[in-house]
């Protein structure tokens, strides 16, 4: 199955990818991805995407470290529901075991796994994508947010034994130092944090038991929702595909793991097929590019799969009986007649 992360995975790239010297809307187009995820904290994207996003921007940049420097500021409110129950767990490794029970929920291309030997406790974190070379900038990124998350957690007292990698070590380690804040070792067998067994006893303040199983049993409906709800996945998996315009019957079987005929009936039974998605999560997002106003036409018609300007202006006057311009300008105008006049 192909893997999809929530839009807070790019929290504050905007603003980090400015602070190196790059264009932050051009990377995204690149990626092709929307640029609405710089808005939109809750649409599911393509994780290989992201990795690729972070890997170019490091080496256009010349920053090393960074995917560290978009963890630096994360805060809990990131991780959306996940935070409410990190929040409520009664010790940092049963906040531990949450995050790697529930993580595919917010990033399905994050792999998290515990190897507890009593004293000495490894959490690996590891990444879960398709192409090669995207994962140093991913996996820094991801570690830094988890070691930030188990920080706020504990107050601020929980510290690990350090941090391993597996890629060598960068030029400078500034950003490193600062993020993480531990011991650090390039080259290693494993991308993980070290801790004390111990101090995975650490107490999460306020923690309320009733809550934390409220959370669970919310967050569980949500993980078997993945694997029932064919309809709703496939409508994820259709808005990850369409930029690259290869969004077809095939290729979102593909990414569910299942057969095309076993797709075909599942979206049957509920009134649906593929053409019938495509179509509807096509209109969603020409709604919001169009209300947007910041993508030009062509750039929101290679968004939707289409390969021309007229190909997207002739089925959007099909959808919606008016061109893109006329829809957009009706848009602004009700808007502005919508806002209240101010008398002096």
């Amino acid at each position: 199955m192909h893997t999809l992360t929530r839009s807070a995975s790019l929290t504050d790239y905007e603003h980090v990818a400015r602070s190196v010297g790059l264009d932050p809307l051009r990377m995204l187009q690149k990626a092709k991805l929307p640029v609405t995820v710089l808005d939109d904290p809750t649409l599911m994207i393509s994780a290989d995407s992201v990795g690729w996003l972070l890997e170019e921007s490091a080496r256009l940049s010349g920053q090393e470290a960074f995917g560290l420097l978009l963890a630096e500021k994360r805060s809990l409110a990131n991780l959306g529901m996940l935070a409410l129950l990190y929040q409520e767990e009664p010790t940092l490794r049963s906040a531990m075991q949450s995050s790697i029970r529930y993580v595919q929920l917010h990033n399905a291309g994050v792999r998290l796994w515990l190897d507890d030997a009593d004293e000495i406790v490894l959490l690996h974190v590891g990444m879960d994508m398709r192409g090669d070379g995207v994962s140093r900038q991913a996996i820094e990124m991801s570690t830094g947010i988890v070691l930030r998350t188990f920080r706020i957690l504990t107050r601020d007292t929980f510290r690990p034994v350090g941090v391993t990698f597996t890629p060598e070590r960068p030029a400078s380690l500034v950003v490193h130092h600062r993020v993480l804040g531990t011991a650090i070792e390039f080259s290693q067998e494993c991308n993980a944090i070290v801790c004390r067994g111990r101090d995975l006893d650490l107490p999460i303040p306020a923690a309320d038991p009733a809550l934390n199983r409220e959370m669970k049993r919310l967050l569980d409906m949500q993980l078997a929702s993945l694997r029932d709800e064919p309809t709703q996945r496939a409508r994820q998996i259709v808005r990850m595909l369409l930029p690259g315009g290869l969004c077809s019957v095939e290729q979102v079987a593909q990414h569910l793991g299942m057969h095309r005929r076993t797709l075909n009936r599942h979206l049957a039974a509920e009134g649906e097929s593929v053409t019938t998605i495509i179509n509807a999560v096509r209109a969603e997002l020409a709604e919001e590019y169009l209300t947007n106003g910041k993508p030009k036409l062509y750039e929101v018609a290679e968004f939707l799969g289409f390969s021309s300007a007229g190909d997207f202006s002739r089925w959007f006057r099909g959808q919606f009986g008016e061109t893109p311009s006329d829809w957009a300008a009706q848009y602004r105008e009700s808007r502005a007649a919508a806002r209240p006049i101010l008398h002096p």
